[in-house]
């Protein structure tokens, strides 16, 4: 008998009249709504029966949701996405037991008084057959037209769903479309979907291996559109660290972690490197099912699956990278008050518009805290980095003011905006703005003053509304009467200076330590018991590289820890960690570490400073005061008085 007669509503009424007598005519049914049926026959869940249908409280929806977080966190852009796309559909996401998560789109309702909304619970037991319980069952994408949902058979809607599984074949829930049951062509549905959950179980791939080359492959041209293809991880030495199960049937031979790439393929490493350094490009693959056509992503620049979508959302995800960034609140948990303080004060200055200072040890979180500062200012503009001690002198200009076509030699085509510009709205960080050199310093300074920037062979001024946070290493009040930085842009960026404490100064240690290693499990779809003997350690060591090297540390842990681990000891770490560790005397987990201040120059060698460096520019100008003082960037009256203060 065709599909579609099996199928049919004439059918389904026969089969629903054996059923009523006991009997599930399996040769009349669809496999999978066969084999549901016969679930819902020995529960006593029968057509014309009467269920009370569960649904969650509110405390048991929450407990279940954040127990879904990674689900519901990477799921989202692409739910909002496909809900845009089919307009007249509802989504409906579930856990792994077929319990609504949240649904969007359209509301359908399968009898007057039940709408599917979160909480309830969509169990064979309480709903009878439908699509996301069918899915779980069945491990597999399924469609169920409305006659065949045994409890509401003359419901207007049919459904298709499909598992959602992570790239080790772990199901992390259930999607579901619900649809107008007229519809001609449900299998298109059902080919989205699946397209959807391919591109979910992609991306998640992608944020477990963004610091490794991507090698997608795909047997047929013609059908690369990013969310087909299987998946290669592999290193920077070419050693091959992760695969989807797929990659095994695409290319016809046996995957072993730690496979050499060259040797598996046959293709020279080094120079597939060389060749898409600058973006993916199609390469012909060998293998032993074919010629296998792919692509190569250099680490960090593939947007994985959803971006193929072709999906606005996609900007989203590829730009989270499925990783949660600490609130403010979270990051100075372990301050001292008064430091907490300022930050929070810093929060308002630069809502206001005015700039911030942060001055902290390296490695002591400048750039996460400016990230906070920016979102709890609740800034519609983005958020735009420029480190000032890695671009050199002679290009620094340019791209912190940007320029005109042709105003240099190389200057690209069209122009280039700057990064000024750039975070118009939003915030600007000069980190490390110690470095930047002294006649840039002066151009700042009048951005600051008069909120306009001349971009390089320009000469009309454009509006600037970025918020400055400039952020340095160094100690700037000494830099200044170093006369390594101009005194007045000092003075005009610190109207709130944030000094953050070293990783040794915070209290709370031990918990900040549980709540990286938590964010870091997220990122990397792990679960890894941290062993208490190992925190204790960890919250003893100085750490010098603050939190940079804290973080570097769990995250190789982390990585490099075999994949069915599910404990991290300290012989887990690498040697030499073991021995770093081994020479700290651990403390009692219940106490934290006293903080400390950190510490602040004193007056008299600020005043020595000063004196050296006002003597050195009386000495460059042949003891003219006045040019003297505009080399200082002061006024003649102001060096007489501070030269009278430093000789005091």
């Amino acid at each position: 008998m065709p599909r579609s007669a099996v199928r049919s509503p004439d059918v389904i009424r026969q089969a629903r009249h054996l059923l009523r007598q006991g009997t599930v005519a399996m040769d009349m049914l669809d496999p999978c709504i066969g084999r549901s049926w016969q679930r819902c026959l020995a529960l006593g869940v029968l057509p014309g029966g009467t269920h009370e249908i569960p649904r969650l409280g509110q405390t048991e929806l929450k407990d279940l949701r954040e127990s879904h977080d990674t689900l519901l966190r990477l799921s989202d852009p692409l739910l909002a996405a496909l809900a845009g796309e089919l307009k007249d559909c509802q989504l409906v996401l579930t856990s792994r037991d077929a319990t609504v998560l949240k649904t969007c789109g359209r509301r359908f309702s399968l009898e007057p008084r039940l709408d599917i909304a979160a909480g309830i619970q969509l169990d064979e037991r309480w709903f009878g057959t439908n699509a996301p319980a069918v899915a779980m069952f069945e491990k597999a994408p399924v469609l169920v037209r409305s006659s065949e949902h045994l409890l509401f058979p003359d419901n207007p809607v049919s459904c298709v769903a499909v598992p959602l599984v992570d790239p080790d074949e772990h199901c992390l829930g259930i999607l579901d479309l619900t649809f107008d049951a007229r519809h001609r062509y449900p299998e298109h549905y059902l080919g989205r979907l699946e397209q959807v959950a391919r591109a979910l179980k992609r991306d998640m791939f992608i944020q477990r291996h963004e610091t490794h080359w991507v090698l997608e492959i795909q047997s047929d041209v013609m059908a690369f559109d990013g969310t087909g293809a299987a998946l290669l991880a592999i290193d920077e030495d070419g050693v091959i660290r992760g695969h989807e199960r797929q990659t095994i049937a695409v290319l016809g031979m046996e995957i072993p972690q730690g496979t050499d790439f060259e040797a598996l393929l046959g293709q020279p490493w080094a120079r597939l490197k060389r060749q898409c350094r600058d973006g993916a490009e199609l390469l012909a693959i060998q293998s032993l099912s074919g010629t296998r056509m792919a692509r190569l992503h250099a680490p960090r620049r593939w947007r994985g699956a959803v971006a193929a979508l072709g999906r606005s959302a996609s900007a989203s995800v590829a730009d989270d990278k499925g990783r949660t960034r600490p609130c403010l609140d979270s990051l100075v948990a372990g301050w001292d008050p008064q430091q907490a303080r300022e930050a929070w004060r810093a929060v308002r200055v630069l809502k206001a518009g005015l700039p911030v200072l942060l001055q902290g040890p390296t490695g002591s979180g400048k750039e996460a805290l400016a990230r906070g500062l920016h979102e709890e200012s609740g800034a519609q503009g983005p958020f735009v980095g420029l480190n000032c001690a890695a671009i050199p002198e002679s290009l620094i200009e340019a791209e912190l003011f940007g320029y005109v076509e042709g105003a240099f030699t190389g200057a690209r085509k069209g122009g280039y905006r700057g990064r000024l510009l750039e975070a118009n709205g939003g915030t600007l960080l000069l980190d490390e703005i110690g470095d930047m050199p002294l006649s840039l310093q002066a151009r700042l300074l009048r951005v600051l003053q008069e909120k306009v920037v001349i971009p390089l062979g320009e000469h009309r001024e454009v509006p600037v509304t970025a918020a400055i946070v400039a952020a340095s290493h160094r100690h700037l009040e000494l830099e200044v009467a170093s006369g390594s930085f101009r005194e007045d842009l000092y003075y005009r960026l610190e109207g709130v200076v944030v000094e953050l404490p070293s990783l040794a100064q915070q209290s709370s240690l031990v918990e900040q330590i549980h709540e990286l290693w938590q964010r870091l499990e997220q990122q990397y779809q792990r679960r890894v018991v941290l062993a208490e003997a190992l925190l204790a350690r960890l919250a003893a060591y100085p750490w010098p590289g603050n939190w940079r090297e804290l973080q570097h540390c769990l995250e190789t842990a982390l990585v490099g820890l075999e994949h069915d681990a599910s404990r991290l000891d300290l012989e887990d770490l690498s040697p030499r960690w073991q021995r770093k560790l081994m020479d700290v005397t651990p403390g009692s987990l219940g106490q934290s570490a006293p903080v400390r201040p950190a510490a602040e120059p004193s007056d008299l060698a600020i005043r020595e400073l000063t004196l050296k460096h006002m003597q050195k520019a009386l000495a460059a100008h042949g003891g003219n005061m006045s040019a003297a003082a505009r080399a200082l960037g002061i006024s003649r009256s102001t060096l007489y008085r501070r030269l009278e203060q430093a000789c005091r």
